[in-house]
């Protein structure tokens, strides 16, 4: 029989979650959740959440007929503003509490921390900027022996931001201490660069510790501000996840909203949680390693059940970028599939934004991305896109790849070995990497070769090579007057980067976010491990595909992508295939524009409107560059050394 105490804890803790079981959690008692993304403006105290010490359980939360239905809730107790001025703060019997030199007190909570009987003072108090601080006892028996809890660290330290602070009694013997600069303008910057917001649980001492023992700091978290698209939150919770008879902590993660330029999700879908969880030791908080790796697990396994359905795969692309950005934000040892970096520096990497006073949070789930990739392949297939499956199952690329993926990929690009036929004299001209190639077929079979001296045409029939006078394409990618210049993979933004100049003579190159997260996209070195930690920038290939007036068509592997210059801020999108814009010469698109040749999936994958894609491998195509298709794909010519080869597939 299913714990009812268990289902009721995760309905209320984490809606998403409903699917993944629950270990270790029999307890019946109650707790209340306080969020920290609640926090108002300095001065003012949180909202409260809960009911009052005693009453009755009831609510939406309530599980009718389970053991602990009329079981008490321990309510939130908020904080109080100080007394007018913050120089002193009047306790019970006439005491009085003063502020330290150089501080005031902000706002305090009153209580018998110490177990006389009497309440004490636990109060914030801080700097004139409101930017530092601590959070002091004072004693009702001594009041003028303060003693610190806690102080600010110094490195959150952020000036011209305005701080929000909120101070609670979360549990029995719990205190949670929330303080967020908010940072607008021009200051917006200096929020986004460290984890600046901190969260502070003090635990209360017990009646085992005996009278006078102290309050300690029992856990600190820093969740660092994502970009201004998104939001990140918290809450605290009490349970007895155990049921040893002492109140554990969980701290429920979540993020909201969308980095641009993914579509923005409506209703539940537009959030993902996960909670961390800290059983209470007697030497400590002690994080439960179950967790949330057990949940982010039950949320990829519901993406792939939502993949196998016609009516629901349509929406599995959002909510797996959506899980792939949370598991990015949660966890340090997420970051393209790569080993975690340590420290705080795993949280200044742009990688992380959740930091705990132990470090960053390791999730131990190696085979997340690669489960989130084979739903989002899954469902692209379920909808009929097959290349965007094939860009799907590429992401983590061949070493990452499941025998299942493999099954899928082979059904969905069925393998075929190339074949060079023909190898010509003609040079092709040089061009770098993300140019329009020096390639390109004529609707008649013809090859053209652009080379240094003009270009020469390839008969298909005798394959003797002649001039001709056809003008030579242009290698640079231009929309109007604007270039498209690069593909950056950058440490300080969340998503992949197009570059371009806004006219040849333009002082500095603009970016676009790509929709693809940093980790995602092909490596600089193709089949190059992803590095352990993010370093530098790196220029990622890309092929073009088209270039008009309005922006730009590429190919990121199988990711097909458009960048639209046409508003006053670019945007851009994925791409469905078969593409309606026309193909350009040079570009890795056949002459009517329904075939096209891109490296992806360890080989050259050659699709065709109407018809099957095929992923073409071959010792000589292995080193091949600047691939275009013939109308059908039946051949495909590639920059092979200093000549141009046509190749066919067997």
């Amino acid at each position: 029989m299913p714990d009812r105490s268990c289902s009721k804890l995760l309905r209320a803790l984490l809606p998403l979650l409903a699917a993944a079981g629950c270990d270790g959690c029999p307890s019946s008692r109650p707790y209340t959740p306080y969020t920290l993304g609640s926090a108002t403006p300095s001065g003012s105290p949180p909202p409260l959440s809960g009911v009052g010490p005693g009453a009755e359980t009831a609510g939406p939360e309530a599980d009718a007929g389970a053991p602990d239905a009329a079981a008490p809730r321990f309510a939130v107790v908020p904080s109080v503003p100080a007394p007018e001025g913050g120089k002193q703060w009047p306790l019970e019997g006439g005491a009085v509490a003063a502020a330290p030199t150089g501080r005031t007190f902000e706002t305090g909570l009153l209580l018998d921390v110490d177990g006389d009987g009497a309440r004490d003072l636990v109060a914030w108090a801080r700097s004139p900027d409101g930017l530092r601080g601590e959070l002091l006892l004072a004693p009702a028996a001594r009041p003028q022996a303060l003693r610190t809890l806690t102080a600010l660290p110094g490195d959150l330290d952020a000036q011209g931001c305005t701080p929000r602070v909120g101070l609670s009694q979360i549990g029995p013997s719990a205190l949670a201490f929330d303080f967020a600069p908010q940072c607008g303008g021009a200051h917006r910057g200096a929020a986004g660069a460290g984890a600046t917001r901190w969260i502070a649980v003090i635990r209360l001492p017990g009646p085992a510790a005996g009278a006078g023992a102290p309050p300690e700091l029992a856990l600190e978290l820093r969740l660092r501000a994502p970009p201004a698209e998104e939001a990140l939150s918290a809450s605290l919770e009490v349970a007895d996840r155990d049921a040893d008879g002492r109140d554990d902590l969980i701290v429920s993660v979540g993020i909201e909203g969308a980095l641009r330029p993914f579509p923005a999700a409506a209703g539940a879908a537009s959030g993902v949680r996960a909670p961390l969880v800290f059983l209470d030791r007697p030497a400590g908080l002690s994080r439960d390693a179950a967790q949330p790796g057990e949940a982010l697990r039950a949320l990829a396994a519901s993406l792939l059940r939502d993949a196998r359905g016609k009516s629901t795969a349509p929406a599995v692309a959002a909510s797996a970028q959506r899980l792939r950005r949370f598991h990015a934000a949660l966890c340090a040892d997420a970051a393209s599939g790569a080993g975690a970096t340590a420290g705080r520096d795993a949280t200044r990497a742009g990688e992380a934004l959740v930091w705990t006073g132990a470090g960053p949070v390791r999730c131990g789930e190696p085979g997340l991305a690669a489960a989130i990739d084979h739903a989002e392949a899954v469902a692209a297939s379920t909808r009929g896109a097959p290349l965007a499956a094939i860009a799907a199952l590429d992401r983590g690329g061949a070493e990452a790849r499941t025998k299942e993926d493999g099954k899928l990929l082979a059904k969905l690009a069925p393998p075929a070995t190339a074949a060079a036929v023909y190898r010509t004299a003609a040079a092709p001209q040089p061009t770098r990497t993300g140019a329009f190639g020096p390639l390109a077929f004529e609707a008649s079979g013809a090859l053209l070769v652009r080379t240094a001296q003009g270009v020469v045409r390839v008969d298909p029939a005798t394959s003797a090579e002649s001039a001709t006078d056809i003008p030579p394409w242009p290698a640079a990618v231009h929309a109007g007057p604007a270039e498209l210049v690069a593909v950056e993979r950058r440490c300080d933004a969340p998503t992949l980067l197009a570059l371009f100049r806004s006219s040849p003579d333009a002082v500095g190159e603009m970016e676009v976010p790509l929709p693809l997260l940093r980790g995602q996209g092909p490596r600089a070195r193709p089949g190059a491990a992803a590095p352990e930690r993010c370093a530098g920038t790196e220029r990622l290939p890309f092929v073009p595909l088209a270039a008009s007036e309005r922006g730009f068509d590429i190919a990121l592997g199988a990711a097909l992508l458009s960048i639209d210059l046409r508003a006053a801020a670019p945007a851009s999108s994925a791409l469905s295939f078969p593409l309606t814009t026309p193909a350009p010469q040079g570009a890795a698109r056949s002459p009517d524009g329904a075939t096209l040749a891109v490296p992806a999936a360890g080989g050259l994958l050659v699709a065709t409107a109407g018809g099957a894609a095929r992923l073409w491998t071959g010792n000589d195509l292995a080193q091949a560059t600047a691939c275009a298709p013939a109308n059908g794909g039946a051949r495909v010519a590639c920059v092979a050394g200093a000549a141009a080869v046509i190749f066919e597939a067997k």
